[in-house]
């Protein structure tokens, strides 16, 4: 504690040598940016207390901050004493705004909603299931009347979840009909085989990986002998007659396909017993930066996702045994925004029971393993990074399965460390692989 305020002091003395703003705006601005919304807050009866307390206070403390001088050691203590008061109660404030909101969306009372969200408090909505009800709410109501607000935050979940598509939950269109002949480069491809009067469509895949595969087809002059084409289940370098076709016209017949696949089997079911490994090795102990249901990324498909901070370089093990589906380690390219996820090096394993696990943001040429390869729990995998959309070096594992033959969903997971199993990684806790 004396070394954190002996840090914050020193802060405070260099902001003050040169002007006051600076201070304000790296130690005090969320809360004194608050004032003036908490203001038109407490104009709603069930706030006015809580929040015009809370405005007295910030206005108390900011009046403080001007008056301080900066060779005063005793006075900058005070003054971050004042401003750990103001956080709890900001904490406190925006606790009580959340519980009205909640409150409204279950009233359906939708001007209300509005006049709540409609306000600029840092740390908003910040809960992960207040956010979804209140975006679930305004969807619902917003022909009513709209929120810039509330568009924005509907604008980040949808550039995070078409991030979170690119990532993972990527899928593939392709098309196939009599007049083409099959494209044997694609990873997987439909083919036909004309024997007498009937006509046999297989299905190919020749990826590493279990894919799930649906199929639509238009026909003239043809009849179903045998069809197969929702929702087919390819091992891998596998291949399955899925359509039988008897012919009514030899003269004038024709077929057209569209089919779409997806990594994953629709038959996935995730052993809940298996107790996965920490993926660094053994004896190291690294920080959870974002955990299940995280602020930033780790909603949608990614909810059950874990980021684990280490540097540049640090080993990485697998979790668990299986077969390397995919890798990419080509790219020493990050930025923050869904137009670097493509750039993200990463090891993705696919599991005995269907599900898989995936590595991400690991180092240029950082991957140990090659696709096709049988790994067990342990095994060295690669080398951490800092590729594709990522804010700093950090790995991110999540375990995810195919769900309902069209999207990828990750899974709830339980690790095994030195400290015991670990069934919800908190954030900002280290954990040490045992």
């Amino acid at each position: 504690m004396i070394k954190v305020l002996f840090l914050l002091s020193s802060l405070l003395f260099t902001a003050f040598a040169q002007e006051y703003p600076s201070l304000y705006l790296r130690l005090a601005k969320p809360l004194y940016t608050s004032i003036d919304s908490l203001k038109k807050l407490s104009e709603i009866q069930e706030l006015n207390a809580t929040c015009t307390l809370y405005v007295a206070h910030a206005n108390a403390t900011l009046d403080f901050a001007r008056e301080l001088n900066a060779s005063d050691t005793i006075a900058a203590k005070s003054y971050l004493v004042k401003l750990r008061k103001l956080q709890k109660e900001y904490d406190y404030t925006l606790h009580q705004v959340h519980e009205r909101i909640e409150k409204s969306i279950n009233e359906e009372d939708y001007e209300k909603f509005l006049e709540l969200t409609n306000c600029d408090l840092d740390g908003l909505l910040q809960s992960r299931a207040l956010l979804d009800a209140s975006m679930e709410f305004y969807e619902k109501n917003k022909k009513k009347k709209q929120s810039k607000f509330l568009d924005a935050q509907a604008e980040i979940i949808r550039l995070i979840q078409e991030y979170q598509t690119e990532f993972v939950n990527e899928s593939f269109k392709e098309s196939f009909d009599s007049s083409k002949k099959t494209n044997k480069k694609q990873k997987v491809y439909l083919d036909a085989k004309k024997v007498d009067n009937s006509i046999f469509i297989y299905a190919y895949n020749t990826n590493a990986y279990t894919i799930t595969m649906h199929v639509d087809v238009l026909v003239k002059n043809l009849s179903y002998a045998k069809q197969n084409n929702s929702n087919i289940t390819l091992a891998p370098n596998s291949s399955s007659e899925i359509i039988h076709f008897n012919i009514t016209n030899a003269s004038n017949y024709s077929y057209s396909m569209n089919y779409r696949w997806i990594l994953g089997s629709q038959n996935a079911s995730h052993d809940n017993t298996y107790v996965y490994r920490l993926p660094f090795a053994t004896g190291t102990a690294h920080r959870v930066s974002q955990g299940f249901n995280g602020k930033t990324t780790h909603f949608g498909h990614s909810q059950y996702a874990v980021d684990f901070a280490m540097d540049v370089g640090t080993q990485i093990h697998a979790a668990r045994d299986g077969r390397v589906a995919k890798t990419k380690s080509d790219s020493n390219i990050n930025g923050i925004g869904r137009e670097f996820s493509k750039y993200g090096n990463f090891v993705t394993i696919e599991h005995n029971d269907g599900t898989f696990a995936t590595y991400y943001h690991l180092k240029q040429h950082g991957v140990a393993v090659k696709v096709g390869e049988s790994i067990k729990q342990g095994t060295l995998l690669g080398y951490s990074g800092n590729t594709g959309y990522s804010s700093g070096p950090h790995l991110h594992f999540a375990v995810f399965q195919l769900d309902g033959g069209a999207r990828t969903q990750t899974l709830p997971f339980t690790f095994a460390s030195a400290q015991g199993l670990i069934n919800n990684p908190q954030a900002g806790s280290y954990y040490q692989a045992k």
